[in-house]
Formats: structure tokens, C-alpha cells, sequence
């Protein structure tokens, strides 16, 4: 059902990151996600980046595919540029911004590429039911949320083999006109869209429901790795609050 081949698919495989705790794992990325957002310090950018590149290696995922995303953002970087330059900014406050997005977008990999739709979703509801005081449907808002994280390989599976049947039939659509192909790709949104809704008629076949308390029949316990990692997270929480005078 997903391809490995695009980004935000399950890459099934065994490492030491696809065995971490999913609920560790979400724990940690919110804790990076605060660091990027709140600090523009160099030092800490880097240890995120090393670390980064060290889950990578972990993860036993070609690096292939990490690279296809990095090099989809180019279009990004070159208007984050023209941004910088609109307001002024230097050389140096364009790469701390750019490391920003390479490290969110690198870490957010590791976190898709290694933890199974039914996992992201097991973490996202206990997180949320740390918030059952309001009375959320967490299991409803964690599919909603795996379904968003799963939506772009499924356009680039629809798309892919929209193109495969083009080219088969020798369609060439790099030749088509800029309101040609704003057309297609319309098509191929409402196309993912209908497959998007006979996976979830393929979920509801086999009794999973929504609406209904989840059962996970792995047994994610915390092992070395996952409090290992969290203490490094931890750690550069602690350098950025002792950095600001928070401590």
C-alpha cells in the first residue's frame, strides 16, 4: 500500500530506530521541534544535526531516499533566500534558517521512514490522552494526523502511475502547457483522494474502527536507545535554557 520510494512511506525494516519506543519518539521530536523553533544558536544546531545524520545511519534506510526530499526543497531554500534578502538579513541568518528546515524535514523523516502507520498513530492518541481532561477523541485526531503525515506519498504513488500509463501510451506530459498540467494535477489530488478513501473502506473491513479505543499487539517497551536519546534531547533542552538565563 505504501511505497517506500517517497517520503512519509514505512520503510519495513529492522534497525535500532525502527525498534525505539514510538511514544519516545514523539516525545523526543516535540523536544526538537521546540529547539529549532525557540533557539538560532549555531552549537546547538550542529549537535541536532549530528545526531541527526547518526539516527539516519541507524535507521538502515538508503540515504537515497533522505536526499530525494532534501533536494525537493530547493525551490524553498531559493525563496527563503530572496526572503532574507527582502528584509535585510545576512549570509549567516540565512544558513541558521536553513538548517531549521534541513533538520526538521531530516528528523521527521527518521520519525516516517521507521514507524509503521499503526504505531504513529498508537503514539499520537497516548499523547493525547495526556489531555483527556478535554475530552478529545484522541484515536479520531491520531488517524486524522497519520492520515496528513501519509497524504503526500500516497499523491506521489497516484501521480507516479498516473505518469507511468502517459508515458506507455506515449503521452509525454513535460510537453503539456502550464494550465494543461494545473489540470492534471487537479485530477491526481481528486484520484488520491478516492484512493485515500477505499484504504480507510480496507480498515473498516478489517474492524478497525475510528471512533472505538485501539488495541497495539506489540509490546513497545522503553529500551536503552529510547532513554539514551531522550537524555541527549533532554541535554540540549538544558543548553538552551542555561544559554537564555532560564536556569
Amino acid at each position: 500500500m505504501y511505497s517506500r520510494n517517497y517520503y512519509g512511506s514505512f520503510y519495513p525494516i529492522t534497525s535500532k530506530i525502527h525498534k525505539l519506543n514510538p511514544i519516545v519518539k514523539l516525545i523526543n521530536f516535540i523536544i526538537m521541534i521546540l529547539l529549532i523553533i525557540l533557539t538560532n544558536d549555531k552549537e546547538i544546531h550542529l549537535y541536532l544535526s549530528m545526531f541527526v545524520m547518526i539516527m539516519i545511519l541507524l535507521s538502515y534506510v538508503p540515504i537515497k531516499y533522505y536526499f530525494n526530499t532534501f533536494y525537493s526543497l530547493r525551490y524553498i531554500y531559493l525563496l527563503l533566500a530572496f526572503i532574507c534578502a527582502y528584509f535585510g538579513l545576512g549570509f549567516s541568518d540565512y544558513l541558521v534558517y536553513v538548517s531549521k528546515i534541513i533538520i526538521f524535514i531530516l528528523y521527521l523523516n527518521v520519525i516516517v521512514f521507521t514507524t509503521s502507520p499503526s504505531e504513529t498513530i498508537y503514539s499520537i492518541e497516548k499523547f493525547l490522552n495526556l489531555f483527556n481532561f478535554l475530552n478529545l477523541k484522541a484515536v479520531k485526531i491520531a488517524s486524522s494526523i497519520n492520515g496528513l503525515l501519509r497524504y503526500h506519498p500516497l499523491y506521489m504513488m497516484v501521480k507516479n502511475d498516473v505518469m507511468l500509463a502517459s508515458s506507455v501510451r506515449g503521452i509525454n506530459i513535460g510537453l503539456f502547457s502550464v494550465k494543461t498540467k494545473i489540470r492534471l494535477n487537479k485530477k491526481i489530488r481528486e484520484l488520491t483522494r478516492i484512493r485515500s478513501k477505499e484504504m480507510n473502506e480496507c480498515a473498516e473491513l478489517r474492524l478497525y474502527d475510528i471512533n472505538k479505543h485501539r488495541t497495539n499487539f506489540r509490546t513497545n517497551k522503553v529500551g536503552f536507545y529510547d532513554i539514551l536519546f531522550l537524555i541527549f534531547h533532554i541535554v540540549l533542552l538544558y543548553m538552551y535554557a542555561t544559554l537564555e538565563g532560564l536556569l
